[in-house]
C-alpha cells in the first residue's frame, strides 16, 4: 500500500518564495554595485552641481575665495584617474543657468594640489573692471605662471598648508571592501548610499546611486562629502560617467620668484574691491 503523501503547506511554499526573491535581489543589487565600482575604478568622467557649507562659524580660506567671487554654489566637471582627480570649476547666471567659462581649475594628486589662479584672477579682474573701468589700469593682464602649488597658495594666503591641501580627495579607494550602507538624513528617493572608509585626515564620502541607472553607463549619483581639515560640508548631484582617462600635471606652473608679485597683486584687487564697496555704500 503506497503511503499518503504528505502536504505541502502553502504558508511555506509562499515564503520560500519570498526568501528566494530576496535573496536574489540583494545578489542583483550587489552585482550592479560591484560592476559600477569595479568600472569607476579605472576612470570616470563627470558634471556636478554641487553647494559648499561651513561646519563652523569660522570660515576656511578656500571657501572665502570662492564666496568672493559667488562660487560658494555652482558646477563642477572633472576627471578621475586612479589617485587623479582633474577639476574645473563654474559659476552660475542670475537664471541658475551654468556659465560657459570656468572661474579656476584645481588638478590633484597624491602628492600635490594645483589650482588655476591665473583664470581665477582673469575672472576677478573682470568683475572689477565691469563695476569700474578704470580699474584695468591698476590690475594689469595676467603674465606668469597659471598654476600656483598648495605651498605658494599658503603662503599668499598667509595660512598653514594644510588649509589649502586636498590631497585626500584622491586617496578614497572605491572598494567593497569596508563599505557601509548608510541612510543620510540628506538622502534622495530611489538612491542607495554608501559610506567608504574615512580618509587619514577624517575626511568621510558617502555615494547614493540611483538604482534605476546602476547598469548603465552614465549613472546619477549623489555625493556628501565632509573634510574636518577645512571646515566644510560638500554635497553634489550629477552623473558620473565610466572612461579611460589618463591625466597628468598642468605644465604652466608660478615660479617661487613670482609668489612677491602675486602678492602685490592680491593687494591691489582688494583695495580696488575695498573702492568699489565704499563707493557702492555711498551711492545708496
Amino acid at each position: 500500500m503506497a503511503s499518503p503523501k504528505k502536504r505541502v503547506n502553502p504558508l511555506f511554499v509562499a515564503l520560500a518564495v519570498v526568501l528566494v526573491a530576496v535573496v536574489v535581489a540583494v545578489g542583483v543589487v550587489f552585482f550592479q554595485l560591484h560592476s559600477k565600482i569595479s568600472a569607476l575604478q579605472t576612470g570616470a568622467s563627470f558634471t556636478f552641481r554641487y553647494e559648499i557649507a561651513p561646519n563652523s562659524p569660522d570660515k576656511p580660506p578656500l571657501l572665502n575665495i570662492l564666496e568672493r567671487v559667488n562660487a560658494s554654489s555652482g558646477s563642477v566637471s572633472g576627471q578621475y584617474a586612479p589617485g587623479k582627480l582633474q577639476l574645473s570649476f563654474y559659476q552660475l547666471n542670475e537664471d541658475d543657468s551654468v556659465k560657459t567659462s570656468p572661474f579656476t581649475r584645481v588638478y590633484i594628486d597624491s602628492e600635490e594640489t594645483l589650482f588655476d589662479i591665473g583664470q581665477l584672477y582673469t575672472v576677478l579682474r573682470q568683475a572689477v573692471t565691469d563695476k569700474l573701468s578704470i580699474a584695468s589700469v591698476l590690475l594689469p593682464e595676467w603674465s606668469l605662471g597659471d598654476y600656483i602649488s598648495q605651498t605658494q597658495a599658503s603662503a599668499v594666503l598667509g595660512v598653514e598648508t594644510n588649509k589649502v591641501e586636498l590631497q585626500e580627495l584622491s586617496g578614497f579607494t572605491l572598494s567593497l571592501k569596508g563599505l557601509k550602507k548608510v541612510s543620510p538624513s540628506a538622502a534622495r528617493d530611489g538612491y542607495r548610499y554608501y559610506q567608504f572608509p574615512a580618509a587619514a585626515d577624517g575626511t568621510t564620502l558617502v555615494l547614493g546611486f540611483s538604482t534605476d541607472a546602476l547598469f548603465s553607463k552614465t549613472t546619477p549619483i549623489h555625493v556628501l562629502l565632509t573634510i574636518p581639515d577645512h571646515n566644510v560640508h560638500i554635497q553634489l548631484t550629477g552623473t558620473v560617467t565610466s572612461a579611460k582617462t589618463v591625466l597628468s600635471p598642468p605644465a604652466s606652473r608660478m615660479s617661487d620668484e613670482d609668489i612677491a608679485t602675486l602678492a602685490q597683486i592680491r593687494q591691489s584687487v582688494e583695495s580696488v574691491w575695498k573702492m568699489i564697496q565704499s563707493a557702492t555704500q555711498t551711492t545708496n
